[in-house]
């Protein structure tokens, strides 16, 4: 049975800094784009046409309600995103190296907006059916206790939780204790299986973190995604796709594999999904590159 899936985090606005143009000797041109992973997995739902909403915080600016614009263009409830007076919109300034290389600055250096989140009240969460979160925003605060405890709000009220860990374990400083709760809260937890799953676990095998309540969806790059739970692993290998750019390629996989649960397809089939969303959007560039609905379930062989 569908359900309203609540997107709880980050919204930014990506500023690209192409090279230097060498070629005809002058700097090429800023390109200002929305962002943010949990922005861009709610744009995804969106486009899918899954019943959702963002709540976020951004500044009462120009960015921020070009954000807000945009998420409501693709269908998403913006209700929950507020846009507060007297703050600074988040900017990641992304330098385009000649090599491909993306070097990211966060703006302004302090007092982030979309780190300024609130608990969501239980009376908000009853509404929905599932929560999906990211782990970048369980280390700052207010932020980290805030998403920490609507997630164990959720867990309470027997509201589904998805977490994309998005971060890189093995080379954090920063207190993890909040994350590891969260973990502990999620049914559903994602992520690179080499850069985030591995480090967490500190074993050979994402699967050790699956139990019988927490699914574990390990995304493998060129290689796929496989799902984990305690009865085995269940594979589905990447779909043939031309690959123009991968920024946002994480985002579209968890628009798709959610989408597919809320539709009441297996894990087996919503994983399948998430990689012909994460395929399809290899094709064009930019991070909001999800397919509609009916591309993705022809795509996946489900329709």
């Amino acid at each position: 049975m569908s359900g309203r899936i609540l997107c709880l985090g980050d919204a930014c606005m990506d500023v690209l800094l192409p090279s230097f143009d060498t070629l005809n000797g002058r700097p090429g041109q800023p390109t200002a784009v929305c962002g943010g992973s949990v922005a861009n997995t709610a744009a995804g739902l969106g486009r899918l046409g899954a019943a959702c909403a963002f709540c976020g915080v951004a500044g009462d600016d120009e960015y921020g309600r070009t954000m807000r614009g945009a998420l409501a263009r693709d269908g998403v409830d913006v209700s929950l995103f507020e846009l507060r007076p007297g703050l600074e919109s988040s900017v990641v300034l992304i330098c385009l190296e000649e090599g491909g290389e993306r070097v990211p600055f966060l703006l302004p250096r302090e007092r982030h907006a979309y780190l300024q989140l609130r608990a969501v009240p239980d009376g908000v969460l009853r509404q929905f059916s599932l929560v999906h979160t990211t782990g970048m925003m369980l280390f700052d605060e207010p932020a980290a206790s805030a998403v920490c405890a609507t997630l164990e709000r959720c867990r309470a009220l027997g509201v589904r939780v998805s977490l994309d860990l998005n971060v890189r374990v093995e080379s954090l400083g920063k207190d993890t204790r909040l994350l590891r709760r969260a973990i502990d809260c999620a049914d559903y937890l994602l992520g690179s299986e080499r850069e985030e799953l591995l480090p967490l676990a500190q074993t050979e095998t994402a699967a050790s973190l699956a139990t019988e309540r927490r699914t574990v969806i390990a995304r493998q790059g060129a290689e796929g995604a496989s799902v984990c739970t305690p009865r085995g692993v269940s594979h589905c290998p990447a779909l043939p796709t031309e690959v123009v750019d991968t920024v946002g390629a994480g985002d579209c996989y968890n628009s798709g594999f959610l989408f597919a649960l809320d539709r009441g397809y297996s894990l087996e089939d919503a994983n399948r999904c998430g990689c012909a969303a994460a395929s399809l959007s290899l094709k064009r560039r930019g991070a909001r590159s999800c397919p509609d609905a009916e591309t993705l379930l022809k795509y996946a062989g489900l329709a």
